[in-house]
């Protein structure tokens, strides 16, 4: 059986490997259980520099899906370094 290949939302991105369904952590997964937030609308990439999922918004800056379980230190600085401010909700 050959390994599932999974398209990321709104992106030309590819997962070739991914932990199984069943394996998901938590009530939400940036691939198998994906959250209604304000951001499912922005591309979804994969940044291997970091191990985060991201979300990149109209000026081009990712930001962590708020789906991500890796909100380790890296992503933190990594985020507040770039944030343009897209990533909060307005309402």
């Amino acid at each position: 059986m050959s390994p599932e290949v999974i398209k990321l939302e709104h992106s030309e991105m590819v997962f070739k490997r991914a932990h199984s369904k069943g394996a998901c952590r938590g009530p939400y997964c940036t691939i198998h259980n994906r959250s209604d937030h304000h951001m499912r609308s922005f591309p979804q990439i994969w940044n291997p520099m970091i191990f985060c999922m991201q979300r990149v918004c109209t000026h081009g800056v990712g930001h962590p899906d708020p789906d991500e379980i890796n909100n380790d230190i890296v992503v933190k600085i990594d985020h507040e370094t770039n944030c343009c401010g897209c990533c909060v909700p307005r309402g």
